[in-house]
């Protein structure tokens, strides 16, 4: 995996890609590794300009109609919208699993691309069983989703323990340690302030409300 690429990431960097890719190819906390395939599959599929899924019920089609909405105008959901999607079948719980399949994904196929190196092959789905793991005590908040508190964006899947910890494990290595958010002087290869401008526009591009 990336291997291909006109650039070379990071060792730290195509270390931390790797494992979530293997992650968002197996089961999840309520999703089963086909139905995360096939969020993979359908939020690819709205990267390249494919139409809109029909207005369904299934659990496949309610999927993929939240991979859709969430890869070409996730600014655009709203409370009503997830409510509704609720209605149909889809329960809060797999709604937050798929916003945090269909985030991580976005990191991976755009840092790939951004390197010239190829997309990772889904491949098949595994038979492997949802740990079924949520946290206790979590509450709905203003942002639609279970929490276990106010909701900050590296914290915003912690309802799904294991999926606040995948994201957490490629949040780090791609803009930086949780322990050093606070530092104003922290670098990497780019110093602080590059770092806070390339974040800054790439939210602005994308429209993050956040």
């Amino acid at each position: 995996m990336l291997s291909d690429g006109k650039l070379k990431p990071s060792p730290s960097r195509a270390a931390a890609v790797h494992r979530a890719w293997q992650a968002l190819t197996t089961s999840g906390v309520v999703l089963r590794s086909a139905e995360r395939i096939a969020l993979i599959e359908a939020a690819r599929a709205a990267w390249s300009g494919g139409a809109a899924p029909g207005h369904g019920s299934s659990a496949g089609g309610l999927l993929a109609e939240v991979a859709h909405w969430l890869a070409t105008d996730a600014g655009g959901m709203t409370g009503e919208i997830v409510a509704d999607l609720e209605r149909r079948g889809l329960d809060r719980f797999r709604y937050l699993e798929a916003v945090g399949v269909v985030a991580r994904l976005a990191n991976i196929d755009f840092y790939a691309r951004g390197l010239g190196a190829s997309l990772p092959a889904a491949g098949g789905a595994d038979r492997s069983v949802p740990s079924g793991e949520i946290a206790p005590g979590v509450e709905l908040t203003d942002g639609w989703v279970p929490a276990t508190g106010p909701l900050v964006a590296p914290f915003t899947l912690d309802a799904l323990p294991a999926e606040g910890e995948a994201l957490r494990a490629l949040h780090e290595p791609m803009y930086m340690p949780m322990v050093e958010m606070g530092d104003g002087r922290y670098e990497d290869v780019l110093t602080r302030a590059q770092i806070e401008y390339v974040a800054a526009r790439t939210s602005y591009l994308n429209e993050c409300f956040y």
